[in-house]
C-alpha cells in the first residue's frame, strides 16, 4: 500500500484525494477549461516526491523506507491504525471551489473558523496542508482550505465513504453530521493513538513467524515451571494417564504472539513499578532470549503493567490480555478421564453394590441399551446417562496425585464406574466432585458447588418396569 511505484496512495488525500471527484456547473468550454487550469495547479503533487511525514494538531510522523515513526518519541506506528486513517481521509472529495470574492464577502473566519483542525503532508519537494472548516447545514459537505505553494483555496468538499450513521428517514440522512464528526476526530488524533504496541513487533516482521520454543513462567500464584512448544512437553510432567491439551498450547502460543498494550508510556521511571505479579523467560528457536515482566503498580496507578527486554517501552495491557500471565501448568494438560470410544460398555456401582451394566452409543444420537440381566428390567433414562458422560468429557479444575489408602477412596465412595478398562470412583469432597483412578493413583477436581451436574440415585438412571 505503501510502495512507491504505486506513486503513495497517501496521495489520494493530497488535496483531499488526488482522483478528485469536481462538479461544476455547465457554463460552457471556456470555463471548464478555466477551472481544469485551477485544478491543475492545486493538484500539481506529481512531482513532489515521496511522503516524508504528517504534521496535525496533535500528531506528528515522520517516514523511514516503509514504516512510520512518531518524530518526538521515535515509535513505530501501528500500520492498522495508519491504514484507517488514511482511509477515511481518502474518502474525502473536493466538489466545488470558492472564488476569492464569496470569501472576501464574508470573511476566511466564515468558513474556517478553527485554525487548529488542520492537517499538512510533507513530501521531499514541498507540501500540503489541510484546514477543516464548517459543515453546511443543508447537507452533508463541508469546507476546507487547501494551502499549496504560498496559495490558498477554500473549497467545498464531502465524505463518499460508507456512512457510520443510522436514520429515521431519508432528509436526516442527507443533513447527517456523521461523517464529518468522524473526520473532525481524525483531525484531533494524537500520536498516542497510532503508537504500535506491538510487544514483539520489532523482533519479527511478521508474527505468523513467531517460533518460541521454551517459555520459563514465574507467577506470584504458581510455582515456577515451563513450556517447551518444541517438544510440546511441561516440567512438571502432568501425573501418568493425562494427556497434553493441545488446543490450548496453541490458543496460549498464538494469542501471546499477539500481544500488544492497550497503549505505551515512554519515557518512564523503571523504579516505580512495583508488586512483580509474572515473569516470562522466553527463548525462540532462534536462541534468543526475552524477559517479559508483568507489574500491579506503577507510581500511583494500579492495573497491568509490561516490560520487555526488547524496548523502553512500559506497555498498558487490557485485564483480558493480563490474564495470559496467570496461566497455570495444568492449563496445558487434559484434566479429565473420559470414554475415547464412541461405543462401549458402562458400569455403574452404586450403595447397593450390585453391578449395572448398559451399551453407550455417543453418536449423532446419544442412545443407552441395557446388557446384563439386572438392567433389561428397566427402563433406562437416556437423559440421565447423558448428564453423566457429559460430566465426564468436561475438563476438570485441577488434578492431584492420590494420597489416601484405597480403602480411604472407598469409605468415601458415592458412585463407582467402569468403562474402556477404566475403573474411577466418585467422591465428594468441599464443593468438589472428584473422579479417582485408583490404578493411576490421581485424583481429578472438578468444583460443582452445592449441587452436582449428575446424579448419584440409582433410581434416577433406572426406573423398576412393573
Amino acid at each position: 500500500m505503501f510502495k512507491k511505484n504505486k506513486n503513495k496512495w497517501l496521495f489520494l488525500f493530497l488535496a483531499i484525494a488526488i482522483s478528485l471527484t469536481y462538479w461544476f456547473e455547465e457554463r460552457g468550454n471556456s470555463n471548464a477549461l478555466k477551472l481544469e487550469q485551477v485544478r491543475s495547479q492545486i493538484l500539481n503533487s506529481e512531482n513532489l516526491g515521496e511522503l516524508v511525514g504528517v504534521k496535525g494538531l496533535k500528531i506528528d510522523f515522520i517516514k523511514r523506507g516503509e514504516i512510520y515513526f512518531s518524530r518526538d518519541k521515535e515509535i513505530q506506528l501501528s500500520k492498522d491504525r495508519l491504514d484507517e486513517f488514511f482511509k477515511i481521509l481518502s474518502g474525502v472529495k473536493v466538489k466545488s471551489f470558492l472564488s476569492e470574492a464569496d470569501v472576501l464577502k464574508v470573511g476566511r473566519a466564515f468558513y474556517i473558523p478553527d485554525d487548529a483542525l488542520k492537517m499538512t503532508f510533507q513530501f521531499e519537494k514541498g507540501e500540503i496542508t489541510f484546514s477543516l472548516g464548517k459543515k453546511l447545514e443543508f447537507d452533508q459537505t463541508f469546507y476546507m482550505e487547501i494551502t499549496q505553494n504560498g496559495q490558498k483555496r477554500i473549497v467545498v468538499a464531502n465524505d463518499d465513504s460508507p456512512d457510520p450513521g443510522t436514520y429515521k428517514s431519508d432528509k436526516e440522512y442527507r443533513v447527517s453530521g456523521a461523517k464529518y464528526n468522524r473526520l473532525s476526530m481524525i483531525f484531533m488524533l494524537t500520536n498516542l493513538y497510532f503508537y504500535d504496541s506491538r510487544v514483539f513487533r520489532d523482533l519479527y516482521t511478521d508474527e505468523k513467524n513467531i517460533n518460541f520454543e521454551e517459555i520459563t513462567i514465574s507467577t506470584f500464584r504458581n510455582k515456577k515451571y515451563s513450556i517447551n512448544f518444541k517438544s510440546t512437553t511441561t516440567n512438571p510432567a502432568p501425573p501418568k494417564g493425562i494427556a497434553y491439551f493441545e488446543e490450548n498450547w496453541l490458543s496460549f502460543h498464538s494469542s501471546l504472539t499477539k500481544l500488544q498494550g492497550r497503549t505505551v508510556i515512554t519515557p518512564y521511571e523503571p523504579s516505580v513499578l512495583s508488586e512483580i505479579l509474572s515473569q516470562f523467560e522466553i527463548k525462540d528457536r532462534n536462541n534468543r532470549h526475552i524477559t517479559l515482566t508483568l507489574y500491579k503498580v506503577f507510581g500511583e496507578q494500579k492495573g497491568y503493567f509490561l516490560t520487555s527486554s526488547l524496548d523502553k517501552l512500559l506497555y498498558v495491557l487490557k485485564p483480558e490480555d493480563a490474564q495470559f500471565f496467570f496461566v497455570n501448568v495444568q492449563d496445558f494438560w487434559k484434566k479429565n478421564i473420559s470414554p475415547e470410544g464412541r461405543e462401549y460398555t458402562l458400569g455403574l456401582t452404586f450403595f447397593n453394590h450390585l453391578l449395572d451394566q448398559v451399551k453407550i452409543t455417543d453418536k449423532e444420537l446419544f442412545k443407552v441399551e441395557p446388557i446384563n440381566a439386572i438392567t433389561t428390567k428397566t427402563t433406562l433414562k437416556t437423559l440421565e446417562f447423558k448428564k453423566l458422560i457429559d460430566f465426564l468429557k468436561m475438563t476438570g479444575d485441577n488434578v492431584t496425585v492420590m494420597t489416601e489408602s484405597p480403602s480411604e477412596i472407598l469409605r468415601k465412595n458415592i458412585l463407582r464406574l467402569n468403562f474402556e478398562n477404566k475403573v474411577l470412583s466418585v467422591i465428594l469432597e468441599d464443593n468438589d466432585a472428584i473422579l479417582v483412578d485408583m490404578d493411576l493413583k490421581i485424583k481429578i477436581h472438578h468444583y460443582v458447588g452445592a449441587t452436582l451436574p449428575f446424579s448419584i440415585k440409582r433410581a434416577d438412571y433406572f426406573e423398576e418396569k412393573k
